[in-house]
Formats: structure tokens, C-alpha cells, sequence
């Protein structure tokens, strides 16, 4: 009996790796297709939707049209929210060399107004594309509810932050790990705590619709 559950789990775990896998070759190849300035985020919203279906229990779907067809439909809207946050974050990367090569000239309030805007606008990314991908919506109003659930939730947010920071930091430690499986284990764990996020919230709100009702 033993024997038989030790080779089911291994049978699940290297099902689950050849998944990850597949699902990263995917991302990898759709955002070439696009030339990665193009297909960079469609593909990444397409491989955040195959992987809240996995979360969601759902394993009886072909992943590869799943992320066809969600490639297709986002194509605009992901790369406009996409490139609104790169945009964004260039702009704050220019702020920080400039802080960083006049240390001194600065004031404690200029600088702590920097690393607050940049909190902000981590909190805000590290809910965005799932934000958009659970409740669809135009680009604006993904980007102003993803900065305020964010905030709502900001433990959600820093566990977002630091573990993605800490996955990212590991697999490039062993590049050849990270070509096979950094994006789609990434995304695995935003959408496992985003999905918690929003449900939390969700909690609220009908709670004071039915205070209300």
C-alpha cells in the first residue's frame, strides 16, 4: 500500500512538472511570436489564466487552446496595461539613478516620497494582470482597483512581492531550471495569492450588502 501511494505521488509530481513545463515553453514561444514587445503579455496573461483553471481544479481542458484563445482576446488589453506599468517603472528607474547619483542633494521627504511611490507601484502590479484576468474590465479601472485591493490586502501584496523576488532569485541561480519552468511557477503562486486576495474582498463586500439588504 505504502508502495502504491509513494508511486501515485510521483506519478502527480512529474505530471505536474511536465505541465509546468509545456506551460512555460508556451509563454516562452507566444512571446516571440509576438517578438516579446508584442507578445510578452498576452502570453503572460494567457499562462496566468491556464494556471488559475489548474488552481480552480480544472484539469480537463487542452491547455494549448486555452492559451490560444486567451492570447487572441487579450492581445490589446494586455499590453496596454502591460506597457503602462513598464512605462511607469522606466520612469521610476530614471528617478532612482538620479537619486542615486546626487546622494546628499536630496531631502529625507524626497526620498522617502520615492520609495513610497514605488511600494505603490508594486503593489498595484503585483495584482494587476490577475486582477484583469478574474473580472475583465477596461485598462484603467483594472489599473485603480488592482492599487486599491492591493492595498486593501497589502499582506497579499507583500507575500506577492517578496516570494516571487525570492523564485526569481533562486531560478536564476540555475538558469537552465528558470528557461523551463520561471514563468509558469511564477505565475502559479501570484494567482494563488491574488485569488485569496480577491476572495477576501469579496467576503467584505457581500457582507455589507447583506448588512444593508
Amino acid at each position: 500500500m505504502e508502495g502504491n501511494t509513494l508511486m501515485s505521488r510521483m506519478n502527480t509530481l512529474l505530471i505536474w512538472i511536465t505541465r509546468l513545463a509545456y506551460l512555460n515553453g508556451l509563454w516562452l514561444l507566444f512571446s516571440l511570436l509576438g517578438i516579446v514587445i508584442i507578445g510578452f503579455f498576452p502570453a503572460t496573461v494567457a499562462m496566468m489564466t491556464v494556471c488559475r483553471k489548474w488552481l480552480n481544479g480544472e484539469e480537463d481542458f487542452s491547455i494549448f487552446k486555452t492559451f490560444h484563445v486567451t492570447y487572441k482576446t487579450v492581445l490589446l488589453h494586455s499590453n496596454l496595461i502591460g506597457w503602462i506599468l513598464v512605462s511607469v517603472g522606466a520612469i521610476l528607474y530614471v528617478d532612482y539613478l538620479i537619486l542615486a547619483a546626487n546622494i546628499g542633494k536630496f531631502s529625507i521627504v524626497s526620498i522617502s516620497a520615492f520609495y513610497l511611490f514605488l511600494f505603490f507601484y508594486l503593489v498595484t502590479a503585483s495584482h494587476a494582470f490577475p486582477l484583469f484576468i478574474r473580472y475583465q474590465g477596461s485598462v484603467l479601472t483594472c489599473i485603480k482597483n488592482a492599487f486599491i485591493t492591493g492595498l486593501l490586502n497589502i499582506h497579499f501584496s507583500i507575500a506577492i512581492i517578496i516570494s516571487q523576488s525570492a523564485f526569481f532569485y533562486l531560478m536564476f541561480s540555475y538558469p537552465s531550471t528558470a528557461l523551463f519552468f520561471l514563468g509558469s511557477i511564477l505565475s502559479m503562486i501570484q494567482i494563488w495569492l491574488t485569488d485569496r486576495s480577491f476572495l477576501k474582498i469579496e467576503k467584505k463586500v457581500n457582507k455589507v450588502i447583506i448588512a444593508k439588504s
